[in-house]
């Protein structure tokens, strides 16, 4: 924690910084007042409220080009975006609420060394950019997944009125996904390890957010922003009553709202002291660091993942890894999947567009799932349980969750 006075000072010299004409990235401001990137986003958000009229400085974030030997203006991600035609594409995209992703636009231009006027000349120059990217990209790790850029690829050159094959060998469309992730999930032992550690770790409001994701799953950005409206339900269960949560979020990706249930008691206890209120009120950026460290270390503690091995792209470990939040998507999927005898149909409508997308890439029904229809460990439980249990039913697995049997 900074002492009042030094604290005090390098918000002064963040202001004068802000108050430039010049453009210089994040992290050269940061290097040079002595902040970090989350401390610098929270004071400007500061600064920016108190005093508007003197914040002159758009500043830009660093994007590193993958050459250093690239002519302007495809040299630098600061002359990239003064290109007219990049200023056109991101108008266009604002205005159709898209994020145009200039950052991925800027990397293939840099790599190719190719302006993006030339790019959009024929589709083969933007082949030829992309697969010259690629090279590059994949040079030091041959795993990573280009699927971004060359989404963001394609988005512009149908900007320019260019048409690409939706099986175009090289700039296809389509996710490269093939559901390597499906079965990654977390027991209900686990995730009450997890909530335990992140607890001790980050507090009990970082305990709250995680059992709220995990019943819930919205995405990052919507669990950051969101501010919960629960509606408290009843269900009777062979004579008993057992309360739930029913709430809606508006996912911004797919421009929709979903319903979502709470059954879990704890998580239900701790989402009603966040009723109409964010349930986390820090800095995008910081909330996602911080988050995404507390989990990993939970997953190394539970044995997910272990210290100094490397996961190869494509396994379970990978995604532990190296998406620590966007995992906890994919167990609470599997969860919902458990709960309602495999009702596919039933679940997507809680956050997915189609029933194939939840079973290709978050909850695969496996032949383990096949000879589990029918038990439910509420009212006919097998004779050898495992850690994952299912159920004939949403009321049974919350009666089940309460400690009942039948």
């Amino acid at each position: 924690m900074l002492k009042y006075k030094v604290k005090r000072e390098k918000i002064k010299q963040l202001h004068a910084e802000l108050s430039t004409d010049a453009s210089r990235s994040v992290q050269d401001i940061c290097n040079k007042v002595g902040i970090s990137k989350s401390t610098f986003h929270a004071w400007k958000e500061q600064i920016v409220q108190y005093r508007p009229d003197d914040v002159k400085l758009e500043t830009l974030r660093n994007y590193p080009p993958l050459r250093t030997d690239s002519s302007p203006p495809v040299d630098l991600y600061g002359n990239f975006i003064h290109i007219p035609i990049i200023i056109n594409f991101e108008k266009e995209c604002l205005i159709n609420k898209k994020n145009p992703h200039l950052s991925h636009l800027f990397r293939i231009c840099n790599a190719s060394n190719m302006h993006p006027e030339k790019i959009v000349e024929s589709i083969s120059n933007a082949k030829t950019a992309f697969m010259e990217f690629d090279i590059i990209y994949h040079k030091t790790d041959p795993t990573l997944t280009n699927e971004r850029y060359r989404k963001v690829l394609r988005s512009f050159l149908q900007f320019t009125g260019i048409i690409i094959p939706n099986k175009d060998p090289v700039l296809h469309g389509g996710s490269d996904s093939q559901g390597d992730y499906a079965t990654v999930q977390l027991t209900p032992t686990e995730v009450e390890r997890i909530a335990s550690i992140v607890g001790r770790e980050k507090g009990e409001q970082f305990e709250d957010l995680f059992r709220i994701h995990h019943e819930t799953f919205p995405r990052p950005q919507t669990l950051h922003s969101w501010m919960p409206v629960v509606e408290i339900k009843h269900v009777d269960v062979d004579g008993q009553t057992y309360p739930f949560g029913q709430t809606s979020v508006f996912e911004k990706k797919q421009h929709k709202h979903y319903n979502k249930l709470i059954l879990h008691p704890k998580a239900l206890d701790v989402i009603n002291k966040y009723q109409g209120k964010r349930l986390i009120d820090v800095p995008f950026r910081e909330f996602i660091t911080d988050y995404s460290a507390v989990l990993k270390k939970a997953y190394y503690e539970i044995g997910k993942i272990i210290e100094g091995q490397v996961y190869p792209k494509g396994t379970e470990g990978w995604l532990w890894y190296n998406k620590p939040i966007y995992s906890i998507r994919h167990s609470a999927a599997v969860q919902w999947i458990n709960r309602t005898s495999f009702d596919v149909n039933l679940v997507a409508t809680m956050g997915w567009e189609k029933p194939d997308t939840l079973t290709k890439y978050y909850a695969r029904i496996s032949t383990s799932n096949i000879m589990e229809k029918g038990i439910c460990y509420y009212c006919s439980p097998p004779s050898v349980t495992s850690s994952q249990p299912v159920f004939c039913s949403a009321p049974h697995a919350l009666a089940w969750t309460y400690g009942a049997k039948k």
